[in-house]
């Protein structure tokens, strides 16, 4: 199942509410129709992670990570492995298989193209894009990267970047858990799983990123 099939199964799963409230809506104004769109937003989040989930544990077309948390262990005391809720795990799609084999760790400075959406509703299917570094289609060649610090994002960012290598280009599926939680921010709503296109350029152990050769 590739991502658009992957996006389109989830929108019809996660809002037929929204649907059967915009057949109710007759020459609605703007607002009420964002607030239609965000009807029941905590309810589809879960739903839409739990729907990602599904896809990447069966991982069909074998590009489907599925990582845990970075604050959270894998094994118990014994040794023995641990399973956890859907929303400890950030569910990851592998776009492009860079070349290297050193990850970034928690105390690095990275330099990343990235484009961060919300979920699918019925105004973007695709989900809306709140923050992006890039405009049109991602060019690792031409696009100006942005400076993080790995330690200094969310967590699902972070757990991502510590398993990437120089360039990655992911789809990354974050629970709202691993993102803001139930915190608003400026453009996403609480309670908002993100999905993020992330291209992982470079990255340097020192807290300054060399110049590109």
């Amino acid at each position: 199942m590739n991502i658009k099939e992957l996006l389109h199964k989830a929108l019809t799963i996660i809002l037929p509410l929204g649907a059967m409230m915009g057949s109710l809506c007759l020459n609605s104004c703007e607002e009420t129709a964002e607030i239609d769109e965000y009807a029941d937003w905590k309810a589809r989040n879960i739903e839409f992670v739990d729907s990602i989930a599904e896809v990447a544990k069966a991982n069909a077309d074998g590009k489907w990570l599925r990582i845990l948390s970075f604050k959270l262990n894998d094994t118990d005391a014994n040794g023995k492995p641990v399973e956890y809720d859907n929303e400890e795990y950030i569910y990851c799609h592998i776009e492009v298989e860079g070349t290297d084999t050193v990850h970034p760790l928690f105390t690095d400075t990275v330099l990343v193209n990235y484009r961060g959406r919300l979920i699918p509703t019925l105004s973007y299917p695709e989900g809306r894009v709140f923050d992006q570094s890039y405009k049109g289609e991602l060019n690792p060649a031409t696009n100006v990267p942005t400076k993080f610090g790995v330690g200094g994002v969310v967590v699902g960012w972070s757990t991502a970047l510590q398993h990437m290598t120089k360039g990655d280009i992911w789809r990354v599926y974050i629970p709202a858990h691993l993102a803001y939680g139930s915190s608003k921010q400026t453009d996403i709503p609480a309670h908002s799983a993100l999905i993020f296109d992330m291209n992982l350029v470079t990255f340097s152990h020192i807290g300054t990123i060399a110049p590109k050769l």
